[in-house]
């Protein structure tokens, strides 16, 4: 009974990792394309990322990093995981990289 009960354990840490690496991917696409948007800043992309953070029902284990070019935006999170078995991992880091949208005028295109 106790092995069933530690096999138990193990499969739900698991599907809470993968559920955690969802959640940090979304999160952080969704940060980068708010920050990606024409005229927008990366303290857009921040808020996007609490926002969605917030709507998922996650937490993140540390502030997001948003970085962006001329050319596109770079966010990276760090999901905290809740744990039911000790050998498995804390955090979830995942980044996203999204092309900066650019606005042609009419006459250009």
């Amino acid at each position: 009974m106790p092995v069933l009960f530690v096999v138990a354990l193990i499969a739900v840490q698991a599907g809470v990792v993968l559920h955690g690496i969802s959640v940090a991917n979304h999160v952080a696409a969704q940060g980068a394309m708010a920050a990606a948007r024409h005229g927008a800043g990366d303290d857009v992309g921040v808020l996007a990322v609490y926002d969605t953070t917030t709507a998922l029902g996650a937490r993140l284990a540390r502030p997001p990093q948003v970085s962006s070019s001329r050319d596109e935006v770079t966010v990276r999170v760090w999901v905290a995981l809740p744990r039911a078995v000790p050998f498995f991992a804390e955090t979830i880091s995942r980044q996203a990289v999204v092309p900066r949208e650019r606005y042609v005028p009419y006459a250009e295109r």
